[in-house]
């Protein structure tokens, strides 16, 4: 029998880098040999991303979709007819049994041309029937999935409510049917990719059994009595994905489409299932996207850079531009990096956990994007901010800058919000390998310098040096950890210090983007390829930098009084001249919309 962890992401058969971090081991072996796809493995997903890169031409404006919000008429049938919804599934399926780091890449190239295409292709090979496939038992269950993946029918994954995505409970409830297997199901659920248009939905529900409420994951037809399929959610950007409610009333669920898995112990608000699938998934729907906006925005600001002058003067010999080119050329091969080393040793049976690093290249890699877009947004001055279509009408090059800002916002909040996904980080994750204190306690102590096995390490002397401050800084964390609970001896306390909470995981984020992007620089120069160094070196220095920044607050004296004035604007008394003047007032002191009340 396994032992027990100490969270829900932590597995005691596989190691991983990012965990040893959060505990202040510092495990350069774990990711000096740099995972590199294998040549035939990278041949099967060229042949496929190329082909799908003809059909997005052929058959997607990508603007047109975005104006419409609407992709064409049978596109999707089309996608579901060629296997794309099922990349990973057996191709006796139908599917083409790709690798994950592949999938990856259709996910991304997709992403190059329509963010909303990108999607829906990675809801359906990350949280459709085909991913589901890959872990129901034999039975009932399996068969319904494999059904779907067969005729490349859609599917969808329902978790979020109106309640809340955050709430640990699901308030959608499963209700056994006495003197049966069935259940009946009761609830709604929002934000619901491929819920407009999907034939079986995995919906997470509360089934009190045994005295104890737990969550499971059932699969239900959309065309099921009860079930009622709502508007489409229309968002700021992503126009044309499919995405809408769904609201449950006494549908009759079989018992056997119900996905039934091994309590771990801990709380969590999805099933063990689920969990591993959206770790794994957020690669594909957040991390796949960012990579595609981040190398479309250098591109960009290559070209645009290239081709002004001002004052005479190239705009790329400006050092201001230079530092933002650099910056964004190191961001874009942090991105890169970091999905690599996410999915990459899973393809090649390395034996490493790699969800903690998976949950966290989730923030990683759309903040990362974000600034990168946000760089060329400003470089571009009117023409980011400009739409495309209005460029064209006045001859400047259609950059679509404006498009890609609106649908790259989505992945900081699609998935978990940013400040929240590193807030359970650190309550879930980093906190539980403090309480109780660590046996290895006193080596966080240790004054002495950090044992770092260099051997084998091909890197500049600079990038030697941000090494060798990963290592420290790992250790440092984890002494900052330990005086942190030490000074919070109830864990209540400290976990509601979620500003604290965010910072570490922020802390660790930053260490973890260091050292993998320092790994991959050295493997690629081993191999003879020396142009990563300088891109590790301008990445390392800033994210040097944001762990400063990060330490500075996190170690500061006692700030201001924010419950005072958050508390006072709350109650709806205090501050009622920033409402003054015609400004939209809340609630409390008048709608904003009187038919919103």
């Amino acid at each position: 029998m396994a032992t027990t962890t100490r969270n829900a992401t932590s597995d005691p058969d596989r190691v991983s880098f990012l965990e040893e971090l959060y505990q202040g081991r510092f495990r350069w072996d774990l990711v000096r040999d740099f995972p590199v796809q294998e040549p035939a493995d990278a041949a099967a997903g060229d042949k496929l991303t190329e082909e799908l890169t003809a059909l997005l031409h052929e058959r997607i404006d990508p603007d047109d979709v975005d104006a419409r919000a609407a992709l064409p008429d049978g596109f999707l049938d089309e996608l579901g007819r060629r296997g794309y919804f099922a990349l990973q599934a057996d191709p006796a399926l139908g599917g083409h049994a790709l690798s994950h780091y592949n999938t990856f890449r259709m996910v991304s190239a997709a992403a190059t041309h329509s963010t909303p295409v990108a999607l829906s292709l990675a809801v359906e090979n990350a949280l459709g029937a085909g991913a589901f496939l890959a872990v129901a038992p034999e039975g009932p269950l399996r068969e319904l999935l494999s059904d779907v993946v067969r005729r490349g029918a859609r599917s969808a994954s329902a978790d979020s409510e109106p309640q809340g995505a955050a709430n640990q409970r699901r308030f959608t409830t499963a209700t056994r049917i006495e003197g049966t297997d069935d259940y009946l199901l009761n609830g709604s659920k929002v934000f619901v990719g491929h819920a407009p248009v999907a034939e079986v939905v995995s919906v997470s529900a509360t089934v009190h059994e045994d005295g104890v409420d737990r969550v499971r994951m059932f699969f239900v037809g959309t065309d099921s009595p009860g079930v009622t399929s709502g508007d489409w959610h229309t968002y700021m950007g992503i126009r044309g994905f499919p995405n809408g409610w769904l609201e449950f009333k006494d549908v009759r669920v079989r018992g056997g489409h119900m996905l039934v898995e091994r309590d771990l112990g801990h709380v969590v608000r999805t099933t063990p299932a689920t969990a591993r699938l959206v770790g794994r998934g957020r690669m594909h729907l957040i991390a796949a996207p960012s990579l595609a906006v981040a190398r479309l925005c250098v591109g960009w600001m290559r070209d645009f850079a290239a081709r002004r002058v001002i004052d005479e003067r190239p705009l790329a010999e400006y050092d201001e531009v230079r530092r933002r080119l650099a910056e964004s050329l190191a961001d874009t091969f942090a991105i890169e990096t970091m999905a690599q080393w996410c999915l990459l040793p899973e393809d090649q049976g390395r034996g490493l956990n790699l969800r903690f690093e998976q949950n966290a290249v989730k923030n990683a890699s759309s903040l990362l994007a974000w600034d990168v877009a946000e760089r060329a947004m400003s470089l571009l001055a009117g023409e980011g901010y400009e739409t495309a279509p209005s460029k064209r009408l006045r001859g400047a090059p259609p950059v679509p800058v404006e498009r890609f800002l609106r649908d790259l916002r989505n992945l900081r909040i699609s998935g978990g919000v940013d400040f929240q996904i590193d807030n359970w980080i650190g309550q879930r994750a980093i906190l539980s390998y403090y309480y109780p204190e660590p046996d290895h306690a006193a080596a966080l102590e240790d004054a002495d310098e950090v044992p770092l096995d260099t051997a084998g390490t091909v890197l500049t002397g600079r990038n030697l040096g941000h090494l060798r401050w990963a290592a420290e800084q790992t250790r440092a964390f984890g002494h900052t950890c330990l005086d942190l609970v030490r000074s919070h001896p109830d864990r209540a306390e400290l976990d509601a210090e979620e500003r604290t909470l965010i910072q570490l995981a922020g802390v660790t984020r930053e260490i973890l983007g260091v050292t993998l992007v320092l790994a991959r620089a050295s493997t690629l120069s081993a191999a003879g390829d020396d142009s990563a160094q300088a891109l590790a070196d301008v990445f390392c220095t800033a994210a040097r930098q944001r762990v400063t920044d990060l330490l500075g607050r996190l170690q500061s004296p006692p700030g201001p009084d924010i419950e005072a004035v958050a508390s006072a604007w709350m109650s709806g008394t205090a501050y009622a001249f920033l409402t003054a003047d015609g400004a939209p007032r809340s609630s409390h002191g008048g709608s904003i919309e009187k038919s919103m009340s």
